[in-house]
């Protein structure tokens, strides 16, 4: 699952690429290609799909149809505007360096995320293989498509795991916005986290639970644990908190069965991209996850949880 050397390097010449030619295209206007997501956190696969972050002080790119026509004009193919998302994007094609991308503009809160995200990676060594199994079983059984599919982003995902790690018993990762730290305001919201890792070395090493136990605690929590009723996932407090004290449990007003707290815009709800049908086949997937592993216990378990989902076939009668 890990990616590779030349994968790495790809994704650096597409991002040289893609400056060079918002620049050349409009130029003066101090435009910087950020990497963001998967490439960046440490989470990402050879295979991953890359999202960046375009910054730039110009208002020209807020209407993302006009990027596309730029990025069309390169030579960029399969374009695909998505511009009534909650952060506008626009997806393409490189089909010289073989690469899918999702682009933002001045949608910095995602380098922030990313940052957090990659600091918690890096505190404990069981983190990465854990989220990267779960990842790959998420995309495997086809609930990693926030956009289209109704169900979960990565990002929401790697929250949740990183939430459970926080709430073993002794914890394995720490809560790092309760840690003193010095705030860092941006656009109005705190952007800030404890970033020493070096202090944080060696914090979960009370807790000596391996990767396939984690895993298994994992499907089990959400399958059979978790209170999807009332409860709220918090990385930001490592807890959960209860949707009343969020305001988060009038249905009426749109909020879903499950609630996961994005840790800098503590207002907006994660799993808002999963209806309740959604959640409840999620709740049926992390079943069949826990049964299979408890069942089977040997090295073909993992396989067989993360076999690729099929969507039924229904024959037409007269």
């Amino acid at each position: 699952l890990l990616p590779t050397e030349e994968s790495h390097e790809r994704r650096k010449r597409f991002v040289d690429k893609i400056e060079r030619i918002l620049n050349e295209e409009w130029p003066d206007h101090e435009i910087k290609v950020n990497l963001f997501g998967s490439s960046m956190n440490l989470l990402g696969t050879s295979t991953s799909d890359v999202d960046i972050c375009v910054t730039t002080p110009w208002n020209g790119l807020k209407n993302i149809t006009i990027l596309a026509k730029g990025m069309k004009k390169h030579g960029m193919q399969g374009i695909y505007c998505v511009p009534k998302a909650k952060v506008p994007i626009v997806r393409l094609w490189d089909p010289t360096l073989h690469l899918a991308c999702d682009i933002n503009v001045n949608n910095t809160l995602a380098l922030y995320n990313t940052r957090l995200i990659r600091t918690y990676v890096s505190i404990d060594s069981r983190v990465r293989p854990l989220a990267m199994i779960i990842k790959h079983w998420a995309r495997q059984r086809v609930l990693n498509d926030a956009a289209k599919g109704g169900t979960l982003s990565t990002y929401t995902w790697t929250c949740m795991i990183l939430n459970f790690l926080q709430m073993r018993d002794p914890p394995i990762l720490p809560v790092l916005h309760r840690i003193p730290h010095e705030p860092n305001i941006v656009n109005g919201v705190d952007v800030s986290f404890y970033e020493d890792i070096d202090k944080l070395e060696g914090f979960g090493n009370k807790n000596n639970e391996s990767v396939g136990g984690l895993l298994f605690a994992f499907f089990r929590c959400f399958a059979y644990e978790f209170d999807y009723e009332h409860n709220v996932i918090s990385l930001r407090e490592g807890r959960y908190l209860t949707k009343e004290e969020k305001g988060w449990g009038d249905t009426g007003k749109g909020w879903r069965l499950l609630c996961v707290e994005e840790p800098f815009n503590t207002s907006r709800n994660l799993g808002n991209s999963a209806d309740d049908v959604s959640v409840n086949g999620l709740r049926d997937e992390f079943r069949r996850a826990v049964k299979i592993l408890y069942e089977k216990e040997s090295k073909e378990s993992l396989r067989y949880c993360c076999q690729q989902y099929t969507f039924p076939t229904y024959n037409n009668r007269a």
